[in-house]
Order: C-alpha cells, then sequence, then structure tokens
C-alpha cells in the first residue's frame, strides 16, 4: 500500500518564538521537517536541543546568523522544500531572503530592511502617510545630541534591531546624554543581536491614554493577524498589561475588551501598516499606542508575537504553527473561530533595581492556580534577577492563564507583581 510523501519544510530554529517542544509534533504531522539552527555557548543546550531534535526530524547546525541566509538557500536548493519558515526575531530576515530566492512565498523584498531595522520602518510608514512620532539615527554622541534636538523631548532611544525592550531608555530634559550613550552602548554589546556597532534611532516618546477605565490595562495593545499573498486577515487583538520601568513588556490578555468603536479603528492603522511595510506572506504581530490623536504604531514585526501561539489556541483552538506553515508553503491557512474564552500570556517583571529574589512560588503551586495551565519559572530565591536585559532578562515567570472572562486573570496579574507571591530584597548593584 502507496502512501503520499507529506511536503518538505525547512525551518530555521532560533530560541525566541514557539518552543521545539510545541512545535515539533505539529509540524511533524503534516511535513517531513528539517531543521537548520545555530549551536549557543552551552554544550548542555546545545546537547538536549539536538536530542529533542531527533526525536521528530533531521537537522543541521550552521556557524551562524550571519551566513543563514546563504545556508539556507543552499540547503534548500539540496532539498527542494515547499516552504522555507521561521518563528523568532533573528529567523525572520535570512527566511525571507532565501525564500525569495527560491521563489518561495515570502514578503516583498523592500519589507526585508524594515523586518529588523526600527529606522526603516518609521520611514517606510512615513512614506506611506501613516502618522509616526518623529525619529532620527543615532551611531554615537553627536549624532545622538543632535537626534534629540531635532526629534525633541522627551524620546527613547532603542537599538534599530533590537528585541526584548534590551538597551531602550527614556530621554528628558534631565537626562546626562553622555552617560546615557555609555549605558546604551553596553546594553547593546550585551546583545549579539544587533551587530557589532552601535546603531539606534531615537524616536518621540508616545503619551498613552488609557481607554479600559482600569489602570490594570496598558495604554497599548496588540493586533494579531496572517498575511497570505498580501491580503491580511486580523485574528484578535491583545490588551496588554501596564509597561515596567524600562519599557519592559508583562504580557495581555485575549481577546480585547475594548468596543467595536475603538477597535475597528485599531485595526486599519494595523492593515496600513502591513501594506506600508510589504508584509505579503506571514504571521504578523503589530504593537499599537492609544493616543490622544488616535492609534499610533509602536512597531511592526513580520511573526507571531510571543505567546501568542499559545493564546490563540487555548481560547480560540486554532494553531498558529500550521497557519505560518501553510503560508510559508502556498497553502491556505487552517479555519479560524473567534475566541471562546480568555487567556492570558504573563511575563511578570523584577523590580527596576538590582535585588535578590527571597521568595517565590513552586511551578507545581503555579499550576495548582485557578485557571494557570503553563507555568515556568527562570529564576529561584537567592538569584538576582538580570533586569537590564530588557524583557527577557526581568521575566520572573512565564505563565499561560485560562479562564471565562479578564477579571480573574487581572487579578491573577497583580498576585504576581512584587511583594505578592514573588519577594524581592534590594541589594548593592
Amino acid at each position: 500500500m502507496s502512501t503520499v510523501p507529506l511536503p518538505r519544510l525547512l525551518l530555521f530554529d532560533v530560541p525566541t518564538g514557539p518552543r521545539p517542544a510545541w512545535y515539533l509534533p505539529r509540524l511533524c504531522s503534516a511535513y517531513e521537517l528539517h531543521i537548520l539552527w545555530v549551536p549557543g555557548p552551552d554544550p548542555g543546550l546545545n546537547r538536549a536541543r539536538a536530542a529533542l531534535f531527533d526525536e521528530w526530524c533531521t537537522h543541521a547546525t550552521i556557524p551562524g546568523h550571519d551566513t543563514a541566509a546563504d545556508e539556507l538557500t543552499g540547503v534548500a536548493k539540496a532539498r527542494q522544500p515547499a516552504g522555507i519558515l521561521g518563528f523568532g526575531e533573528m529567523s525572520l530576515e535570512p527566511v525571507h531572503i532565501a525564500a525569495a530566492r527560491l521563489g518561495l512565498p515570502a514578503n516583498a523584498p523592500r519589507s526585508l530592511a524594515a523586518i529588523r531595522n526600527k529606522h526603516e520602518q518609521r520611514r517606510l510608514l512615513a512614506e506611506a502617510g501613516i502618522p509616526t512620532p518623529r525619529f532620527a539615527s543615532v551611531r554615537d554622541l553627536d549624532e545622538l545630541r543632535a537626534a534629540a534636538r531635532r526629534v525633541g523631548l522627551p524620546a527613547v532611544l532603542k537599538p534599530k534591531a533590537g528585541v526584548g525592550s534590551l538597551a531602550t531608555f527614556r530621554v528628558d530634559g534631565t537626562t546626562d546624554l553622555a552617560g546615557l550613550w555609555s549605558a546604551a552602548c553596553a546594553g547593546y554589546a550585551a546583545d549579539p543581536r544587533g551587530g557589532s556597532v552601535p546603531d539606534f534611532v531615537l524616536e518621540e516618546f508616545l503619551v498613552g491614554v488609557g481607554l479600559h477605565g482600569d489602570p490594570r490595562y496598558g495604554t497599548y495593545a496588540s493586533v494579531e493577524s496572517l498575511v497570505r499573498r498580501g491580503t491580511v486577515r486580523h485574528l484578535a487583538v491583545t490588551d496588554k498589561f501596564p509597561l515596567s520601568p524600562g519599557f519592559r513588556e508583562n504580557g495581555g490578555i485575549m481577546p480585547s475588551v475594548l468596543p467595536d468603536t475603538v477597535l475597528a479603528p485599531l485595526l486599519d492603522c494595523a492593515s496600513r501598516a502591513i501594506h506600508a511595510l510589504g508584509i505579503t506572506d506571514s504571521g504578523v504581530h503589530t504593537e499599537i499606542m492609544f493616543t490622544r490623536d488616535g492609534p499610533r504604531v509602536i512597531e511592526v514585526n513580520s511573526r507571531i508575537g510571543g505567546g501568542v501561539t499559545e493564546m490563540l489556541h487555548h481560547c480560540c483552538s486554532f494553531d498558529s504553527v500550521l497557519a505560518c506553515a501553510a503560508i510559508a508553503t502556498g497553502g491556505e491557512p487552517p479555519e479560524f473561530s473567534p475566541p471562546a474564552r480568555s487567556t492570558a500570556f504573563l511575563l511578570p517583571q523584577a523590580p527596576h533595581q538590582d535585588t535578590v529574589l527571597t521568595a517565590a512560588p513552586t511551578v507545581d503551586a503555579l499550576l495548582a492556580l485557578p485557571g494557570v495551565v503553563e507555568a515556568e519559572l527562570p529564576y529561584t530565591v537567592g538569584d538576582r534577577p538580570r533586569w537590564r536585559q530588557g524583557t527577557p532578562g526581568g521575566t520572573m515567570a512565564r505563565v499561560v492563564a485560562v479562564a471565562d472572562s479578564a477579571p480573574p486573570l487581572l487579578d491573577l496579574f497583580a498576585d504576581l507583581q512584587p511583594g505578592g507571591l514573588l519577594t524581592y530584597r534590594a541589594v548593592r548593584p
């Protein structure tokens, strides 16, 4: 009895995005999967990663991200996959470059620079007539001083290619620009994703307006979308928790509780931004600030947002892994059903100072809380949170929870703030 072979899929795996334990069983049920990945500095973690891949599919390592597009292109020419896929931020540019070279579904060429470069992203948005904050490129202290005069203060300094709020700083009239530049360069050097030379953008600080009538919600939201052959389909809007100092994210709740009169212009803003950047074939996560002048784009990411994969699964029974794989291989994404429940992705942040963790629940204790379906604790009691490393370093727990409505999830978020289930003691730097 003959069987129809599964279509081939090439995946570039990076540490961010859905975990391999999540995507491997889903992709391997529908595709003949081959993975390329870059080993990290920890040999033990590399062995564990390789062993997990061995259970499901073939895989190979490549030297680094700088040559990833060429490596993907060469492997794809040999294996002839139906598509090339990546989930995390660092995979996007090489994946779409390689796919475009082989005539496979990929974003438009003009989008590739904007996928990872916030300055180019702002330029394209402004060119398309989308209201955008003032911005300027910054590569040294003199340019920072000139940018501060041109953009105006307050402003935000951030790496052009950074993620996770690392080396991101508020700048105002009291800021010592020389000291700030030293701190920014030090933070930049700690993040290998930005390149070897400091490359920042200074943006006008967007003043957010709360629309929920509840201070437990933030002043921004994210729009989760799929784009296939240039057609945009919005899946859901995520209400976000307030940012912690240093612009560190705490997660959010899906679906939004905001009325359609607020959501309609939000979705229109996301659609215009997606088209302006030339995103034609991928998942998209668009972060948008609520301002007195209407919605303003914070940034557009040509991928499904962190935690969104799990949230869509738990509240909508929607598989964004298979949806993105379908787009990458030229197929139709699965049908989408509106959210039936509320889901939260929680990333409670450590205090914005040097501290020691003095009390924390166990993973089992977190899983025993009402509605919690997934839980991880990256730190143990006695550890010093690495809050200077942005959202990833400051994250004290990674929790997914489900409820019939948003209020219980807001209560859970409050319980995970400093002084609740997690307590800290200040220490000298």
